[in-house]
């Protein structure tokens, strides 16, 4: 056997292998990913909703003082600047307000909404 030979040899083993590779990879991709990762994301979406659905009772105060603490520091930057907060800010900041209150409403309306809901 000559060196050519055995140099072009060691080459097609390489591109053989690199073409199984890649092929494995595609199979892998297109095929296994599709019907594994919906399996997986349902599993840890239901336990991740049924960790905040018992974490209600002391999430809910802390979003409260975090808003609380917004409006603050809003406040303060107001008046440490002498001008008025801009209008992005004041929205975002009434969008919290509004989630908070629907957040802290929520035991009382999960009853009537969920029989609105229903067939």
């Amino acid at each position: 056997m000559t060196v050519g030979t055995k140099v072009r040899g060691d080459r097609t083993v390489g591109a053989v292998a690199a073409a199984a590779s890649t092929a494995a990879l595609a199979c892998g991709v297109c095929c296994v990913l599709p019907l594994a990762i919906p399996a997986t994301m349902l599993g840890s979406v239901g336990g991740i909703l049924a960790w905040f659905g018992n974490a209600h009772r002391w999430i809910t105060p802390i979003a409260i003082i975090a808003v609380v603490a917004g409006w603050l520091w809003v406040a303060c930057q107001s008046w440490r600047s002498g001008k008025r907060p801009a209008s992005s800010t004041l929205l975002i900041m009434v969008f919290a307000t509004a989630m908070v209150a629907l957040a802290y409403l929520w035991p009382m309306l999960e009853g009537p909404v969920a029989e609105m809901l229903r067939p």
